[in-house]
């Protein structure tokens, strides 16, 4: 019989007994153990007392598959950090993030468990995320884009705003913009300035606000703008945002990187801020609806689409500028006439190709066809 499988009973007459008043080899025989425990037992409850009646623990001394204190400490200095930065610091994105560091990084439940034992992780249960059993998701990228626009507060406790687009199908940040209030005029400068960059989508999904969708029963906002250039509009039913679930989890993921830095005085400040966060979120955050992708490489290696009404091999350019004397400069050679009234507006010109379309606070002011043969480029033409 092995030490640890003697019983209590045993144990205590083994030290309690007097081994100068028994045989102690026919004793051990009898009882099933050898005379090493026998002498070893007496000589350990001498030092240690009682405690040595009870059975050792067979647990291992040290588990063979524990990750080392190094690779411990790794993970705590992982999570501290993001949290510090404001970004999502949860198991797996810690692995993501270890694995370019570390090279093989420990699964996703090995940190848990891990950020549980050093008080990061407190277990909710009921926090589990429940299973989607449909996933809608663009095939294409720049083929659906979703727009939305969340609260933030400056550091003197105004409440302004930031118009989100997000690239359904790759996540990619297409704009964010930091604004007073989200109007139809700087959503679509928000569009507009995706658009220089990633180009223009076939289609845009919004809920109903009024910037978006136009207000009381006349249409307009965003959406008419949108149509004017080919791009179809949808928006959700009333009190569903999960149809634009994409953009408002993202606005979770930005306010999360927010909060970590000092509040921004003014709206430059904030634009600041969003502009770093966009640059971290397209090219270095992991993203988990991807497979652990960036939106950006995720972007750069997806079919792209484009508006409906134009082929995706005309490229689209788009001009910012202020009316002067009735005309919009547009690539300094073209003067589109828009009439004295629009004078000192700021105009938004939409070129594909040789079809222009020319927009003062997200209003279409002008569509026409580009004559390459004249500078000017009149309202009428002349009998």
């Amino acid at each position: 019989m092995g030490g640890r499988e003697v019983p209590v009973s045993i144990r205590r007459t083994i030290v309690e007994v007097d081994p100068t008043t028994i045989n102690v080899t026919a004793f051990c025989q009898a009882h099933g153990v050898s005379t090493w425990f026998f002498w070893d037992l007496r000589r350990r409850h001498a030092v240690l007392g009682e405690v040595v009646l009870e059975p050792l623990s067979r647990a291992p001394k040290r588990v063979a598959n524990r990750i080392s204190a190094e690779v411990e400490e790794a993970i705590v200095a992982m999570r501290k950090s993001l949290d510090e930065l404001g970004a999502d610091s949860g198991p797996a994105s810690i692995r993501s993030y270890l694995s370019v560091s570390l090279g093989p990084a420990p699964s996703e439940a090995t940190i848990w468990r891990v950020l549980r034992r050093r008080g990061f992780i407190t277990p909710e249960p009921r926090k589990a995320p429940k299973r989607a059993y449909h996933r809608f998701v663009a095939s294409r990228a720049n083929e659906c884009w979703q727009i939305d626009a969340t609260h933030w507060t400056l550091a003197d406790g105004q409440v302004v705003e930031i118009v989100n687009v997000l690239d359904d199908c790759s996540r990619v940040a297409v704009a964010s913009l930091a604004v007073t209030s989200c109007t139809t005029e700087n959503s679509f400068e928000a569009m507009c300035a995706g658009a220089k960059h990633w180009g223009w989508p076939e289609r845009v999904l919004s809920d109903n606000g009024w910037a978006f969708r136009g207000a009381g029963t006349q249409p307009g906002g965003l959406a008419a703008a949108l149509a004017a250039i080919g791009i179809a509009a949808g928006h959700s039913r009333p009190y569903h945002p999960q149809t634009c679930g994409k953009v408002e989890r993202f606005h979770q993921t930005m306010q999360k990187w927010l909060a970590a830095a000092d509040p921004p005085t003014d709206l430059a400040d904030l634009q600041a801020l969003i502009d770093g966060f966009v640059g971290f979120y397209n090219h270095r955050r992991p993203h988990r609806a991807i497979g652990r992708r960036t939106p950006a490489s995720t972007w750069t290696a997806t079919p792209r689409s484009g508006p409906a009404s134009n082929p995706l091999s005309a490229p689209t350019e788009i001009f910012t500028g202020r009316v002067h004397q009735g005309r919009l400069w547009v690539r300094g050679r073209y003067a589109i006439s828009l009439g004295k009234a629009h004078n000192d507006n700021t105009a938004t010109a939409v070129i594909t190709g040789l079809t222009a379309h020319v927009f003062i606070a997200g209003r279409l002011i002008r569509e026409l066809t580009l004559d390459p043969t004249h500078r000017s480029q009149p309202l009428r033409s002349t009998p």
